[in-house]
């Protein structure tokens, strides 16, 4: 092992925010910082923590323990073992989990390492949140598939059924036909925006056909309500690895972004990429447009889901969100999620 390697690990041992011992026969021979603030700190009697450890191992090596033929047990160079610091006034209020591993057991050397398991229980906390901002993402969109489907199954099949009735009510009475046409074609007006509605609450084509299909058909139908070109450039590979979730939240995403740059940007262009690389995904919607100061601006959009929302639902993901904007220099909003297996393009993709 070279010099720098053995500075680095012992700089990051030393360093290591567990309390660590590396202890030889009932001595401790190395202490790290954390170790010896803690120490220091609570008046910590070691020689009662190499106790502890010592007597568990003998507990272990013992032949009236049921487990010491256990093939696991006897494989294991790790163990744990209860602690207790009650009687510390100053650690009443925290947890803490001491672990010890077997080094050289010809030697008697071993390692002790004291962790506190307030940082554990934070990382628990935000892995609930996740979970539940996922679990409420999930129940909304299957809500507004539910939505979506009775609004095209039942409501707008309903409007047509009456638009086909109006047609057989003509009499060939001008003015009274004119009047049938007249309703006729308001509520064909309405039906379209059934349609568009229920595409907009949640499109069938994202549940039939994935997320490439879905970005197209969206650009296609927003296409003709703005003077904006929508330009989507589609660098992914097989996306099939991508769970409903993620592939539910691009699109969201994309559907959000457009949204708000043809209303807000004043952009001449849009540009949407989504590109695979090697255990990632990304997508960009980019705008050429006025941007906006991000720090006086507290929420990108005050309706609909919102990109502060957004920021969750790709948090909950274990994904990267960020809207990067300037005045008079656009703005940009990048999603990236981590996922197993490989959509990186072939060369022939790219």
């Amino acid at each position: 092992m070279k010099n720098s390697d053995t500075l680095w690990i012992q700089k990051n041992f030393l360093d290591s925010p567990d309390a660590t011992l590396i202890v030889k026969g009932d001595k401790v021979v190395i202490v790290n910082n954390a170790a010896q603030e803690l120490i220091n700190g609570v008046d910590l009697d070691v020689n009662y923590i190499i106790q502890l450890v010592q007597t568990d191992m003998a507990e272990n090596r013992s032949k009236t323990n049921n487990c010491v033929n256990c093939i696991v047990k006897e494989t294991m160079h790790h163990n744990s073992v209860p602690l207790d610091f009650t009687d510390k006034k100053q650690l009443k209020d925290l947890s803490f989990s001491l672990d010890y591993y077997l080094i050289d057991e010809s030697e008697g050397v071993y390692s002790i390492v004291i962790r506190n398991n307030a940082a554990k229980d934070r990382l628990k906390k935000i892995e609930d949140n996740h979970d539940i901002v996922r679990k409420i993402n999930r129940t909304q969109e299957n809500e507004r598939k539910r939505i979506s489907e009775d609004l095209h199954d039942s409501v707008a099949q309903s409007v047509y059924s009456s638009i086909m009735t109006l047609s057989h009510l003509k009499t060939g009475d001008l003015e009274h036909d004119q009047l049938i046409s007249q309703v006729q074609d308001q509520l064909r007006g309405t039906l379209t925006d059934i349609k568009s509605l229920a595409v907009d609450v949640r499109p069938a084509v994202l549940d039939n056909f994935g997320l490439i299909a879905a970005i197209h058909a969206l650009v296609k139908r927003m296409q003709p309500s703005t003077s904006i070109e929508l330009d989507f450039i589609d660098r992914s590979n097989d996306l099939s690895v991508l769970s409903d979730d993620i592939q539910t939240t691009l699109y969201r995403i994309v559907q959000e972004a457009v949204t708000n740059a043809i209303k807000h940007s004043k952009a001449d262009t849009i540009v949407i990429m989504l590109v695979s690389h090697k255990n990632k995904i990304s997508l960009e919607v980019i705008d050429d447009g006025v941007g906006f100061n991000m720090y006086t601006k507290k929420s990108y959009n005050g309706s609909s889901l919102g990109m502060i929302n957004m920021n969750e639902r790709v948090k909950s993901l274990n994904g990267y969100f960020l809207v990067d904007s300037q005045i008079n220099d656009g703005t940009t909003i990048t999603a990236e999620f981590p996922y197993e297996g490989s959509t990186e393009p072939t060369k022939n993709e790219e």
